[in-house]
């Protein structure tokens, strides 16, 4: 059941980046920030989710896993939890507060998914209103 929405994306978007090319308005830089923007958009989403990870330098880790001093935190147990979508990385202690890690990154992030989106969806309302754009 997961198969027919990832094929139903990429023909959508395969559909968006074909009008997207072919729109005469739109200036080249415009056109070609789509092929820019979605590396370094997957590049800041990895950086996201590897912000509470402590595998290459556990002494440094931003969410410790040995409790802190009893009392001040709950017990002072601490986990750190990264979401894929929306892209967030945060600490969370046991009585419930949240440090978040990457706000920074969310940000940059969340301007290359609109950088990407935006174009993209120029380009599909492109070609429903000229189909026969697929003609040729």
């Amino acid at each position: 059941m997961t198969l027919l929405p990832v094929f139903v994306g990429l023909v959508v978007g395969w559909v968006a980046l074909r009008g997207l090319l072919a729109h005469p308005l739109l200036p080249l830089w415009v056109r070609t920030s789509v092929f820019w923007s979605v590396p370094l958009g997957a590049v800041t989403w990895v950086v996201i989710m590897m912000a509470d990870d402590p595998f290459l330098f556990p002494e440094t880790d931003p969410c410790p896993r040995e409790p802190m001093r009893e009392g001040i935190l709950g017990s002072g147990k601490v986990s750190g939890i990264s979401t894929p979508f929306p892209p967030q990385a945060y600490c969370q202690w046991e009585d419930g507060t949240v440090y978040n890690l990457a706000p920074g990154a969310e940000f940059v992030f969340w301007v290359f998914f609109a950088m990407t989106v935006v174009p993209l969806a120029v380009g599909l309302w492109y070609v429903l209103r000229n189909p026969k754009l697929f003609l040729y």
